[in-house]
């Protein structure tokens, strides 16, 4: 009995310490997502997922490409799972995500008007779950989804990095981030890989 309790202390102060990491795009943030993790190591400690605005029939290519782009496992998330260090999940077409606890939640996508809003609506549950663990990566897009949640973000002691705009194939989701006043760096696609690598071996040094 004793050895089952610290065992589930141990995975708990594993799953505390986990820093997650959302990238979130619409058009041109596949481009993005392929050149950063083509260039992230697999052993960073973090855990990845990808937020991305797609049509509710679409087919779950994302994850066959992406895996050739990195060592890391990328899989479609799974209502329940427990998120993992050094793994890439994709949100499944017409789902939105949330974290609660060390596990993902789906629930149907919900569009009221205009364009999505699951980027805001992870994000927004990651700040409240990971608080200074959380990290929000703005990529590529149209209109403005992820702002509204990083505030938060950043009141949780998180970090927002968002695209340079020369570098995104479509500026507003960049745009609309930076005049929130929360992103804490404009950066290219490779300096994000960069950035993330060394929060990586930073974070693994007080674990």
């Amino acid at each position: 009995m004793d050895d089952e309790k610290g065992n589930l202390q141990a995975q708990s102060k594993t799953a505390d310490h986990l820093s997650v990491v959302c990238f979130g795009a619409s058009a041109g943030g596949f481009e993005a997502y392929c050149t950063i993790l083509s260039l992230l190591p697999a052993d960073t400690g973090m855990a990845y997922i990808v937020v991305h605005h797609q049509p509710a029939d679409g087919k779950p290519l994302l994850v066959e490409i992406l895996a050739r782009m990195t060592e890391m496992p990328v899989v479609l998330v799974a209502d329940g799972e427990s998120v993992k260090a050094d793994h890439v999940y994709v949100v499944p077409a017409g789902l939105q995500v949330t974290m609660d606890g060390d596990a993902f939640r789906l629930s149907p996508l919900v569009i009221s008007r205009g364009w999505p809003k699951n980027i805001s609506i992870f994000l927004q549950s990651l700040a409240d779950d990971r608080k200074k663990r959380a990290i929000a990566v703005i990529l590529s897009g149209f209109d403005s989804d992820g702002a509204a949640a990083l505030q938060s973000i950043k009141d949780a002691g998180g970090l927002v990095f968002a695209q340079k705009f020369l570098t995104a194939r479509q500026p507003d989701m960049p745009q609309s981030a930076v005049k929130t006043g929360c992103v804490d760096r404009l950066l290219s696609p490779t300096e994000i890989a960069a950035q993330l690598e060394l929060i990586g071996k930073e974070r693994a040094r007080f674990k």
